[in-house]
C-alpha cells in the first residue's frame, strides 16, 4: 500500500504482488473488494487523527470475503487445484449426464446399468493405491497422474464399441476421479491458511463444479444423434492441454514438504485405526458408506429418471439443472464454507444433510412445479453441507496418514455406492420406477445426520495440528 499527498488531498494506492493463474473471475473480485474495504478503513483512521477523534474500530471482514489472508503461493496453489479438479469433475459427470443415451446405444436395462455403474467402482483400487502413495511420495505427482488418467480414460470411453469395453474405461476414469478428489482436497486443506480451511474447500468445490456445469451445457449435443453422446467424452481429452501449465504451477504442500524433510514415517495404516484416530475413522467410514448409498444412485440415475418417468429431453434436463442446480448450488457451497468456519462443521453438516435428503426424496416422488422446487432445495442443502463434510475426512487425521486414511474411507464410500446402485438398479422394477427406488435411499442421510455426525470432533477455530496432532 502506498500513500501520497497532493494539493487535492491524500491519495491511497494499493498494489498486489500476486497473479491468479486460473479462475481469476472467482478470486480477483474477492481480493479487490477486501483491499477496497481496508483502504476505506485507513482513510477513516487518518480522518480521525486529523480531527483529533478516536480512531474507528478495526475493520471486520465482509461475509463474502475470505476469513483469513492468503499468500501469493497459496492463491496460486488453490487456483491450480481448482482448474485440475474442474477438469476431473467434467469427466466425472459424463456417465451421469449421458446414462440414458449410453443405455439406448448399448440396449441395456436399469438392472444392467446398475451392474455397470457398480463395476465402474472397481476403479477404487486405483484410488486406493494412489491415495496411500500420496503419503509416501507426495500430493503433487498423484494429483497430476489422476487428472491425466481421467482424460485418457474418457476418450477411450468415447471410442468403446461394446458395453464391456465402455465399462472398463469407466473403471479407470472412476478411479482417477476418486483419486483426484481425495488427494486434491487433502492438498487444499494442507495449503489453506488456518481459519479458512472449509472456505478453501468451498472455493475449490465451486470451481470444480464448473466442470459439471460444462457437462450439463453440452448435454444437448447428445440429442443430435444416437451416437452423439460420444462427443462429450472426447471433449474430456482436451484437459490434457492444460496439464503442462498446471504442472508447473502446482507445488507440493508446505506441510508435506516439512514432513518429508524430516524423513518422518508416513502412511502407517496402524496409526489410522489406533486409539487416537480409530474412533474418528470408523465414524467417518460409516458416514461415507451411508451417504454414498444415497448419493451414488442419485447422481447416476437422475437423468434417466427425468427422461423415462418425467419425459424430459436433453435440453429440458439442461434447463432444469441450470435453474435448480447452477447458481443456487454455488452460492450455497460458498455460504457453507463460511458458516462452517464461523459456526462449526457439525451443525452445517447435520442440517444440510437432513434437508438435502428430504428435498431429494420429494424430487423423486412428485412431478410438476414441486419437482423443480424440491431439486433446488435438495441441491442447495447438499452444497451447503459439502465443505464441512469434506473437511471431516481431511482435518481429522494428521499429515503423515491423511492420504492413507482417505484411501480407507474411499473403500467404505465405494462399498456404499455399489450397494446403493444395486439397490436402485434391481429395485426400480419391483417398486414401480427408478424414482421410487431413489426416494427410498434418502433414509441413509437421515441416519447419518442424527446418529453419526453429532459424534465427530469439532474443528472450528482450531489449528490443523491441534485437531490432529502428528504421532511422528
Amino acid at each position: 500500500m502506498q500513500a501520497r499527498r497532493d494539493a487535492a488531498g491524500l491519495t491511497l494506492v494499493a498494489t498486489a504482488d500476486f497473479h491468479v493463474p486460473y479462475f481469476a473471475w472467482i478470486f480477483d473480485p474477492l481480493t479487490r473488494a477486501v483491499v477496497r474495504s481496508r483502504l476505506r478503513h485507513v482513510l477513516r483512521s487518518l480522518d480521525a487523527v486529523v480531527a483529533a477523534e478516536e480512531p474507528p474500530p478495526a475493520p471486520t471482514r465482509p461475509w463474502w470475503a475470505p476469513p483469513a489472508d492468503m499468500t501469493s503461493d497459496q492463491i496460486t496453489m488453490i487456483a491450480t487445484l481448482s482448474l485440475l479438479l474442474a477438469i476431473v469433475q467434467y469427466g466425472a459427470s459424463l456417465f451421469t449426464q449421458t446414462v440414458d443415451f449410453v443405455a439406448t446405444t448399448y440396449e441395456v436395462s436399469n438392472a444392467q446399468l446398475g451392474v455397470v455403474t457398480s463395476v465402474a467402482r472397481v476403479g477404487t483400487l486405483v484410488a486406493l493405491v494412489g491415495s496411500a502413495l500420496a503419503d509416501r511420495h507426495g500430493r503433487r505427482r498423484v494429483i497430476l497422474f489422476s487428472v491425466a488418467l481421467v482424460c485418457v480414460a474418457s476418450v477411450g470411453s468415447a471410442a468403446a464399441p461394446t458395453l464391456a469395453l465402455f465399462a472398463l474405461f469407466q473403471v479407470l476414469a472412476r478411479g482417477g476421479v476418486n483419486l483426484a478428489f481425495v488427494v486434491g482436497f487433502i492438498a487444499a486443506v494442507e495449503e489453506a491458511p488456518e481459519g479458512a480451511r472449509t472456505y478453501t474447500l468451498a472455493v475449490v468445490g465451486i470451481a470444480s463444479g464448473v466442470g459439471f456445469a460444462l457437462g450439463a451445457m453440452l448435454l444437448p449435443i447428445a440429442d443430435l444423434g444416437s451416437e452423439a453422446w460420444r462427443v462429450l467424452y472426447v471433449v474430456a481429452g482436451l484437459g490434457l492441454v492444460f496439464l503442462s501449465g498446471a504442472s508447473r504451477r502446482l507445488t507440493e504442500t508446505r506441510r508435506y514438504t516439512e514432513l518429508a524433510q524430516r524423513d518422518a514415517p508416513r502412511g502407517r495404516v496402524g496409526e489410522v485405526v489406533d486409539r487416537t484416530y480409530g474412533g474418528r475413522f470408523f465414524l467417518l467410514a460409516a458416514t461415507g458408506f451411508l451417504l454414498n448409498v444415497f448419493f451414488a444412485p442419485t447422481s447416476q440415475f437422475t437423468n434417466r429418471y427425468l427422461a423415462e418417468e418425467r419425459a424430459f429431453s436433453g435440453f429440458g434436463i439442461l434447463v432444469l439443472r441450470a435453474v435448480t442446480q447452477g447458481v443456487p448450488a454455488f452460492l450455497a457451497a460458498y455460504a457453507g464454507g463460511r458458516v462452517a468456519e464461523s459456526s462449526g462443521r457439525r451443525p452445517v453438516a447435520i442440517w444440510g444433510t437432513i434437508l438435502g435428503g428430504a428435498g431429494m426424496a420429494v424430487f423423486f416422488s412428485l412431478g410438476g412445479p414441486v419437482l423443480w422446487f424440491a431439486l433446488a432445495v435438495g441441491t442447495a442443502a447438499e452444497a451447503l453441507a459439502g465443505p464441512a463434510l469434506s473437511a471431516f475426512s481431511t482435518e481429522l487425521f494428521p499429515t503423515e496418514v491423511r492420504g492413507t486414511a482417505g484411501a480407507g474411507l474411499l473403500i467404505t464410500g465405494v462399498a456404499g455406492s455399489v450397494v446403493g446402485l444395486l439397490l436402485v438398479g434391481f429395485g426400480a422394477e419391483p417398486l414401480g420406477g427408478v424414482g421410487r427406488a431413489l426416494a427410498l435411499t434418502s433414509i441413509a442421510p437421515a441416519v447419518v445426520a442424527v446418529v453419526l455426525l453429532p459424534r465427530l470432533p469439532e474443528a472450528r477455530g482450531r489449528a490443523l495440528d491441534d485437531v490432529s496432532p502428528p504421532e511422528v
